[in-house]
């Protein structure tokens, strides 16, 4: 299948995006339908080779899906390879700063193996859907934990 791109910008500075991402619990609060996700790997989250177990509820059903971090590259990318029951892809951030903040590119390459080759054409709608509702939740829950660090500062006079 061919990859799917969205973007997104946010005010937010790229070391804040990366920062965010790089923490198993952002991860929860973004991606679309996520239940559960435990690390199951030692060390820490932000490295290569770092392996998660997630649960998706997809209308009461449970699917599991698992990743593997594969790159990362502070302030600029994070990519995961990912299988959900027969559907195996990879996924990641694109981090670019500008004027106003950051740009967030998230791609996604699904791989249907087996009999899930017949929806193909139907995964390319899903997949969107589903980029536009990753960056969506994620450019929510980064408002969300800037204005809650802006809380947490002292005022100054």
């Amino acid at each position: 299948m061919s990859r799917i791109e969205s973007s997104i910008r946010v005010s937010t500075s790229i070391e804040n995006v990366f920062a965010f991402l790089s923490r198993r619990e952002s991860h929860l609060r973004f991606i679309p339908r996520m239940t559960e996700l435990r690390q199951i790997s030692q060390g820490a989250f932000e490295q290569t080779g770092t392996q998660l177990s997630g649960m998706l509820n997809y209308f009461g059903i449970r699917i599991p899906v698992h990743y593997e971090i594969i790159d990362v590259k502070p302030n600029q990318a994070l990519s995961m390879d990912g299988q959900m029951g027969p559907v195996k892809f990879k996924d990641g951030y694109v981090l670019h700063e500008n004027e106003n903040g950051t740009e967030i590119r998230f791609w996604l390459d699904l791989q249907p193996t087996g009999w899930t080759r017949l929806f193909s054409p139907f995964m390319g709608l899903i997949g969107k859907i589903h980029a536009w509702e990753t960056l969506r939740n994620l450019k929510r829950e980064l408002a969300r934990n800037e204005i809650a660090s802006r809380r947490s500062q002292p005022h100054r006079k």
